[in-house]
């Protein structure tokens, strides 16, 4: 495990409901042979600081980029649809395990495919399984956008601020900048980067 940059990090024991849904989710992927990382709030568990979550989100590699098939492979193993109010999305397969949702994301061809091919075996609570990096899990929130996932963004920095590849982060968000036509995001990022540039290095000095 990483580092911490030495503030205080919240323990990243799980809560028994979502440790038990995740552990049938990520045997089935893995017993299929799926590639997959887990990312949003579990993968903030592990590479930020903790703040409570209530489902499990994975991104899935579609082998051959079969979608159809990998669609019909999981639904079949959990029917539950973990939102059946809602619209049926091609690339998310939501499902309800153990009374916990587990959101199957279909990963597209490109930067989705890097979030798999660069996640790392760790472990998180009793389980040991892929997590996306700390560099793709602040990604995929900048883009995401809301104010709670700048507030994950921050506390990862904080506890990964020395074993961030930057230049990646800021490659990837240029490039979504440009791509979704908001330069904001890159310089909310910065932002933040240089705020907890100084927090870091002021408490290096105290330390």
């Amino acid at each position: 495990m990483k580092k911490s940059s030495g503030l205080k990090r919240t323990d990243t024991s799980l809560e028994k409901s979502l440790e038990k849904a995740t552990r049938h989710a990520i045997a089935f992927l893995e017993k299929q042979g799926y590639r997959y990382a887990v990312i949003g709030g579990l993968a903030n568990q592990h590479w930020g600081i903790l703040r409570l979550t209530k489902d499990v989100d994975i991104k899935v590699l579609v082998p051959d980029t079969d979608y159809p098939a990998v669609r019909e492979t999981i639904r079949a193993k959990f029917p539950e649809r973990g939102r059946p109010d809602t619209s049926v999305n091609p690339l998310i397969v939501d499902t309800r395990i153990d009374n916990v949702i587990v959101d199957f994301i279909l990963a597209i061809p490109g930067y989705e495919e890097n979030i798999i091919t660069r996640a790392t075996r760790r472990k998180l609570g009793k389980l040991t399984l892929w997590i996306c990096s700390a560099e793709d899990l602040i990604i995929q929130k900048a883009v995401a956008n809301r104010g709670k996932d700048w507030q994950d963004v921050e506390g990862i920095l904080i506890e990964q601020y020395e074993h961030l590849d930057y230049a990646y982060i800021e490659g990837w968000l240029d490039q979504f900048a440009e791509i979704l036509e908001r330069p904001e995001m890159l310089e909310q990022y910065r932002q933040i980067q240089q705020h907890i540039k100084q927090v870091v290095e002021q408490h290096s000095k105290k330390r």
